[in-house]
């Protein structure tokens, strides 16, 4: 699968960094050609200077052959411009928007975003995570789809605890999105290994992903 990330911020970064954990073919675009040099230093992917909101910076990064564009600025205009050109220029498949301000989110689905994600609906839902304490807890859904994210929390007598993210056989419709342990939170990679006690944060794209990712992290 290729994917083209616009946006060379944190969330692009350590996007892509896991993109490639899971064999992914990963390029970016970064608009400032220092922050670009410096993400080459760690990432071994085409990265490429350029505005991700112009057909040209587009076209240099190769995204008529991507199955997936996603934009991860700090405003929501330029990752709804990089999406609706990837989509209409390009016939990208999927495009996936962060959305900033959750106003703008229904604005996003109407002009063809295919997913959004909000930073700040994910963390009203941790917040309220603090009051319900549910083992498995629904947080938010990807534009109104099957598509959910939720939250785990792996009991303490769990008996793969120390086990490594790869050898714990999870759904191929799943992406673990975030570990969160003793109020510290890491993106999980290949080699991280999850311990009782644990909190998961994960995408599943359908209800059979979501139900053996829950049987995972059972006793």
């Amino acid at each position: 699968m290729k994917v083209l990330i616009v946006g060379g911020g944190k969330l692009g970064y350590n996007l892509a960094k896991t993109l490639l954990e899971e064999g992914k073919e990963v390029r970016l675009i970064e608009v400032s050609r220092m922050k670009g040099e410096l993400l080459a230093t760690d990432l071994d992917i085409p990265i490429f200077c350029g505005d991700g909101t112009s057909v040209e910076a587009l076209a240099k990064a190769g995204a008529g052959q991507c199955d997936a564009v996603i934009a991860t600025t700090d405003r929501d205009e330029f990752n709804l411009i990089a999406c609706e050109l990837a989509k209409r220029q390009f016939n990208v498949k999927k495009t996936i928007a962060k959305v900033n301000n959750p106003k703008n989110v229904d604005i996003m689905k109407k002009l063809g975003v295919d997913f959004t994600v909000s930073p700040t609906v994910l963390m009203a839902g941790l917040i309220e995570h603090e009051i319900d304490g549910a083992q498995v807890r629904f947080i938010t859904d990807v534009n109104n789809s099957n598509v959910v994210i939720s939250e785990y929390s792996i009991p303490q007598n769990w008996s793969k605890s120390g086990t490594a993210v790869k050898d714990l056989n999870l759904p191929e419709k799943c992406l673990m999105i975030y570990v969160m342990r003793d109020k510290d939170m890491m993106i999980p990679k290949g080699n991280t290994e999850l311990f009782a006690g644990d909190e998961i944060i994960a995408l599943t794209v359908d209800n059979a992903a979501k139900r053996k990712l829950k049987k995972t992290f059972e006793i």
